[in-house]
């Protein structure tokens, strides 16, 4: 079972905030790149969940991911307009979204310790690529701090 940690960045458009928003208000999580379309569309099952971390901000959303990743065109125009950014590579439905306050220090110090990576400089370099695929026992973890 595969999950997945995304990263909210901020646009020139609008904020990492405003961004998760509007795709977490929407109902679907954008693929940026090529590169997050190509490893979602691999490695998502029907039991993925995801995490949003919003840089500056910290873990502040979970879904659950519907299959299968959709193209771009799949949008309707004005959909299509709004996230032409976020979505680029296409998007996925999601449902089940829970929100929480994570800060981003308390994030940041989670996610060092549930991925193990050994500095801040690794993680942000980590963080830049957009997403980053959890195992079970990562996912778990990661929730048990975010809900502590």
């Amino acid at each position: 079972m595969n999950h997945f940690l995304f990263v909210a960045g901020a646009l020139r458009e609008r904020t990492s905030e405003e961004s998760a928003e509007l795709q977490l208000g929407h109902g679907l999580w954008g693929l940026c790149t090529e590169l997050i379309q190509k490893n979602l569309g691999t490695y998502l099952d029907t039991e993925s969940r995801g995490l949003v971390y919003v840089l500056k901000a910290g873990i502040c959303a979970e879904f659950q991911l519907v299959p299968p990743v959709l193209e771009f065109s799949a949008l309707d125009a004005f959909l299509g307009d709004e996230l032409r950014t976020e979505a680029r590579f296409g998007f996925v439905r999601i449902d089940g979204v829970r929100r929480f306050t994570c800060s981003s220090a308390a994030s940041q110090s989670l996610l060092l310790n549930v991925l193990q990576i050994a500095d801040q400089a690794e993680l942000t370099r980590r963080l830049r690529l957009g997403m980053h695929r959890l195992t079970q026992i990562e996912y778990e973890t990661i929730m048990q701090g975010v809900t502590a």
